[in-house]
């Protein structure tokens, strides 16, 4: 339990995380497979988080079902569908950070 913590990314790591998916400028082609992997492990941490607050909001909830859908779909083989699913995990990643500081499972980030 220890040793996957320590290995979770923190809050403002996520938040960079985020920023590189959303980004107007897509990342270079030979990025996209380590931030995909961050986000992966980023939406891992805030499920872990709805789950330890034990959130009964819908819309976390909802979140955290597509999170977990989008976790476990491979990154597409040509770069501009894995920049637009990228970007997709990073959108999924924000709503649920944000929906997590709205109903205070998390103290604000930003």
């Amino acid at each position: 339990m220890a040793a996957a913590l320590r290995r979770m990314r923190t809050l403002p790591e996520i938040l960079d995380d985020i920023g590189d998916a959303l980004d107007p400028q897509p990342p270079e082609e030979d990025e996209v497979e380590e931030i995909h992997g961050h986000l992966r492990d980023d939406l891992e941490r805030l499920a872990a988080i709805a789950i330890a607050a034990e959130s009964r909001d819908a819309e976390v909830l909802r979140l955290a079902e597509r999170a977990a859908g989008l976790q476990a779909v491979d990154l597409p083989e040509h770069f501009r569908d894995r920049v637009l699913h990228l970007r997709l995990v990073g959108a999924v990643a924000n709503d649920l950070l944000e929906r997590l500081t709205a109903t205070r499972a998390i103290k604000q980030v930003a």
